[in-house]
């Protein structure tokens, strides 16, 4: 499928700033430009009408060459020394890795150094001048103080100056909510009340609470849960040592916020009854937006891992200039999750386990405020602002708990709709302990998209949106792994992203495809069949009846440099490469007079691979810029009059000028 324009890269003009802001006298280091982010060839000024603007450089530089450098001892670059031993301290075996080595240099800030491979994934190191009066070199700025512990007195009054600066600010209006819902309120809290008080659980008999929220990583570590048999004894005493570490921090935390009670889902839904589960995960979106602030312990993996912890200290760095003097250079490992200013970009990137986590979205993004405890600092959301410890004065960059929240007061029912798609896209990167999870795990954030659009909701799909909801695709194309392969077990129907353990991304249209695009299939009915007492939540069935132009067309399979891809031959027109959903291969189904017909259907992970060419269907869906897009169906196996999906396609519109309209069920 042809990108659309949203998603081409712009062309960035590069701009020398040697005339703006002047060159140095002495020479530069040809690999490291000194460090320095002037006077250099991709040199970019970030504010042109400044008296003195600023400058920036970004330099990708080779591993290999860098570590074959000479010390300053023997003649070398004492800047590209300093990111010698800054990569030694910092990146273990970089040395003969052959990786490339990103640069960031500002004037006034701080240097960032990142490299490329997933193994450093997330991980940069920031280089920064100890002392305001005594920087090293002009160009080279100062750091904001990190604490080396999370627990520190420090730590806390920063997330107290967050959470008052969120609820006195008479512009934060989403920040503010009532939770007088009974409905919505948690069935249970625990009371974790003074120190000298006793923990327990309490029934809150539908009265509202003010009350924090933890959102965690359960992993595989024991830990304790409530269950019918030992509800009654929770009921009286919970003793803190019988806690897992993680929910020992958790009630610290809480209590340093002169708080009393707290939500955490091993211990306030009774894990052994089904019934308490499906009523009290139906109400998971309420019970974080109506939280006072969640707790998220980014950084640990399981119950055991501490969100109170040590922080690698700063090191020091030996530098001295060409008078031999010598100054405080530091250098502290960052991560990468900083938003920027740009509106269109995307939020705050939290770095840790949880973030891997499918159930942990909803909890990020319906959450008025959030509390990040990532390895090496705090980061604080709400749906009007950010703040981190390296970055502590308030900025109104986009936050993910604002994602929905602006859509909606845009009044603009398409900025829900890219909302919604945009968080499934993320949400599809995760990963889910319980399979069948999949729709309940993000059935909060859809009570939101229903409760502000007012649409029927289709198994992930929305009815008022349903060309481009449709019209979702495999990112990339499945190519291994399990995620290649349809499920074992059947969760949802095959038109539904969440039938599939695949990344998916959708068309993101532009202002000007926006106006030409123009859905050619019609929804004439849907049908869907919750499991259980969640109305969003897990299916057993369903189906699509959509109306619109079909074309015959011949799908074949093709193994080239190991990766399977798969083409349509619609008659008259060139092949066209189609997104596949998995694998795919080749079936038959049976016809009305008792022959056997082929088919294509999604392959199964005991399918052998082979090449293949079968009869499919396409159905155009919608049509923008001259362009056809839509879905390439095959027979199901279960309904042989019915269709499954596929995968999809975009063409030119010669390929549907024989086109029928045809009536089809999806399942």
């Amino acid at each position: 499928m042809p990108l659309p324009k949203s998603l081409r890269r712009p062309v960035v003009r590069r701009t020398s700033s040697s005339s703006s802001v002047g060159q140095t006298q002495r020479k530069k280091c040809r690999t490291c430009n000194g460090l320095d982010p002037r006077g250099h060839a991709s040199t970019v000024c970030l504010d042109e009408t400044a008296k003195e603007p600023k400058a920036s450089l970004s330099l990708v530089l080779d591993a290999l060459n860098l570590s074959k450098t000479k010390d300053t001892a023997r003649g070398g670059c004492r800047f590209c020394n300093v990111l010698i031993l800054v990569l030694d301290a910092f990146f273990e075996k970089w040395r003969g890795a052959r990786v490339r080595i990103n640069v960031d240099l500002k004037e006034k800030g701080t240097i960032k150094v990142s490299l490329d491979g997933e193994r450093w994934k997330n991980e940069v190191v920031e280089i920064y001048a100890g002392s305001v009066s005594r920087t090293p070199w002009p160009t080279l700025g100062t750091a904001h103080h990190i604490p080396v512990n999370s627990g520190s007195d420090e730590t806390f009054n920063f997330i107290r100056r967050c959470i008052q600066g969120c609820i006195a600010n008479p512009k934060h209006t989403a920040c503010r909510f009532s939770c007088k819902s009974s409905i919505s309120a948690p069935k249970r809290l625990l009371d974790v009340g003074r120190a000298s008080s006793p923990i327990r659980l309490v029934d809150t008999q539908g009265k509202s609470f003010q009350y924090v929220a933890l959102s965690h990583c359960w992993g595989s570590a024991t830990m304790l849960k409530t269950t019918k048999s030992n509800w009654p004894k929770l009921a009286i005493n919970i003793s803190f040592n019988s806690l897992p570490p993680l929910f020992q921090d958790a009630i610290i935390i809480t209590r340093q916020l002169g708080l009393r009670f707290i939500w955490i889902d091993s211990l306030c839904i009774i894990q052994d009854s089904l019934r308490d589960w499906e009523l009290e995960s139906s109400k998971m979106g309420s019970i974080y937006q109506n939280s006072y602030i969640t707790i998220s312990a980014t950084n640990s993996g399981d119950g055991s891992a501490r969100c109170l912890a040590e922080r690698r200290k700063p090191i020091k760095i030996p530098y001295e200039n060409t008078t031999k003097k010598e100054f405080a250079l530091r250098a502290r490992k960052v991560l990468d999750h900083h938003p920027t200013s740009d509106p269109n970009s995307g939020p705050a990137r939290p770095v840790g386990p949880l973030t891997f986590r499918a159930w942990a979205l909803q909890e990020h993004v319906l959450s008025t405020r959030v509390l990040h405890y990532t390895a090496t600092e705090l980061l604080f959301e709400c749906k009007s602002s950010y703040r981190c410890e390296c970055m502590p004065d308030r900025k109104a960059y986009p936050t993910t708990p604002s994602l929905i929240p602006k859509a909606v007061a845009s009044k603009k029912i398409e900025f829900v709709w890219q909302a919604w798609q945009r968080i499934v896209a993320q949400y599809t990167l995760r990963s889910l302990t319980v399979p069948g999870d999949k729709l309940p795990a993000i059935s909060g954030i859809a009570s939101k998209i229903r409760k502000a659009t007012h649409s029927e909701y289709i198994a992930g799909l929305w009815k008022g949106n349903i060309a481009l909801d449709l019209l979702w695709h495999a990112s990339p194309p499945a190519t291994s792994g399990s995620g290649a392969f349809v499920l074992d077990t059947w969760r949802a129907p095959s038109f539904s992203w969440a039938s599939l353990d695949v990344a998916i991304t959708y068309t993101f249209l532009d202002d000007e495809e926006r106006e030409t695009f123009t859905p050619t299939a019609a929804l004439l009915a849907s049908s869907i069949v919750p499991t259980g007492l969640n109305p969003m939540g897990a299916v057993s069935g369903g189906s699509l009846t959509l109306r619109g132009p079909t074309t015959p067309a011949i799908l074949s399979s093709d193994q080239k440099h190991g990766k399977w891809a798969y083409t349509l031959l619609i008659k008259g027109t060139s092949s066209i490469h189609i997104t596949n959903d998995c694998f795919l291969v080749d079936s038959s189904f049976k016809t009305e007079g008792g022959g056997k017909e082929e088919t294509v259907r999604r392959a199964r992970p005991s399918d052998p691979l082979r090449h293949f060419k079968a009869c499919v269907l396409c159905l155009s869906v919608a049509r923008y810029d001259n362009i056809v897009a839509g879905l390439v169906l095959g027979v199901s196996e279960q309904n042989p009059e019915a269709w499954e999906r596929l995968g999809t396609f975009a063409a030119g519109t010669e390929a549907f000028q024989k086109s029928e309209e045809k009536e089809v069920i999806l399942v």
